[in-house]
């Protein structure tokens, strides 16, 4: 508690405005290890994802915040993303994190600001809920989405980068793609992608928009994967290095996009993240296509790890399928409240994917080992 002992239940909540944004940006800074005190990053996070957000007018502010005495003790910033519910267009608002000043944890206001948030917009959601918090959500009537293991996977790629660790460059390398090559069974399982192939486009055009139009009431809940929203979340307003491949058949129609990232741990070992991956709900063919030549590229680039970090219906059974394994996680990933409820069909066929939320990304992550 702080020095002059005032009570969180006391502590006056607000809507949040722009000219905020400095001093949740001091509280972001002091609250978060990975940030190393860094405020331009932050500052870059709240100019891609609030105040350039093209979507945010559609709600009311940007976020909740604590204040005591004047002073703002904890924020929770909620950024508008454009959304497809049941066949019709919405706007969702997702809390990217809630921060709080150390002496004001422990006092029950983080649960306060996120019962505060379910009135923030018709429909709210959370992507990034801890185990403890979790059951906060459950208590103040938040749907959670998805099973109890996240329907997460992964999977090996390659084995190059672990023999070099282990062996050398040279003789590690022929080692790891002798492996390698007796490891295809993945792919055997996918099928192939004869007539396929990958491209990466540094922008999206309008035949993006003819996509999303013809393959979005195959879903009963998505972020929309419109040229507009693409463009701005991966290349006009990036906040993490994200790559784009979108998917071709033999005639040259776009069958389908996914969206990844690269992590890497050591010199030799890097994990590809695929953060998102959308086609016609029922073209399988074209999941799988986009799947096999992702691990292919995937193990051109030396990566050792894949993590699926997305999920439906039709993706868990494929990733199944392949044979990964699933990614054990303390309770849901998602949690969402509709003032007017979820429908089960909504609740269950949700794709989730890595583009929901954006996790406070700032900057390109490189986590090297010594």
């Amino acid at each position: 508690m702080p020095d002059h002992a005032t009570p969180n239940a006391a502590l006056e909540i607000i809507r949040l405005r722009p000219a905020d944004v400095p001093e949740c940006i001091d509280i972001a800074r002091r609250s978060f290890d990975y940030f190393d005190g860094d405020a331009e990053a932050v500052q870059n996070w709240f100019d891609a994802r609030i105040l350039n957000n093209p979507w945010q007018h559609a709600l009311d502010g940007i976020g909740l915040g604590a204040r005591d005495g004047g002073k703002l003790v904890a924020f929770r910033a909620m950024f508008a993303q454009p959304w497809w519910l049941e066949g019709q267009s919405t706007v969702i608002a997702f809390a990217a994190h809630t921060c709080i000043e150390p002496a004001y944890r422990g006092g029950g206001l983080g649960g306060r600001m996120i019962a505060v948030s379910r009135d923030f917009a018709d429909l709210t959601g959370s992507t990034s809920a801890g185990h403890i918090t979790q059951q906060i959500y459950r208590k103040l009537g938040y749907d959670a989405i998805g099973g109890e293991g996240n329907d997460f996977f992964r999977l090996r790629a390659s084995y190059v980068g672990s023999m070099q660790s282990r062996l050398g460059a040279g003789l590690g390398r022929a080692a790891g793609m002798a492996i390698d090559a007796f490891s295809h069974s993945v792919e055997r399982r996918l099928g192939g992608a004869d007539g396929f192939k990958l491209e990466s486009p540094t922008i999206c055009s309008e035949e993006f928009d003819d996509f999303w139009s013809t393959v979005r009431d195959g879903y009963p809940s998505c972020l929309e994967r419109s040229r507009r929203y693409l463009n701005w979340r991966l290349f006009e307003f990036p906040t993490h290095p994200l790559t784009l491949w979108a998917l071709r058949d033999e005639s040259g129609r776009l069958r389908g996009c996914g969206v990844w990232h690269e992590l890497r741990y050591s010199r030799h070992v890097a994990c590809a993240v695929l953060r998102d991956l959308f086609v016609a709900h029922g073209d399988e063919q074209s999941r799988r296509a986009f799947v096999a030549l992702a691990l292919r590229h995937w193990r051109e680039l030396g990566i050792s790890w894949v993590s699926l970090e997305l999920a439906s219906p039709a993706l868990t059974r494929l990733f199944a399928a392949m044979g990964s394994e699933p990614v054990a996680s303390r309770g849901n990933r998602y949690h969402v409240h509709a003032k007017q409820g979820l429908g089960h069909e909504v609740a269950e066929g949700w794709l989730r994917s890595g583009l929901d939320g954006d996790y406070f990304d700032t900057r390109p992550i490189d986590r090297r080992l010594p």
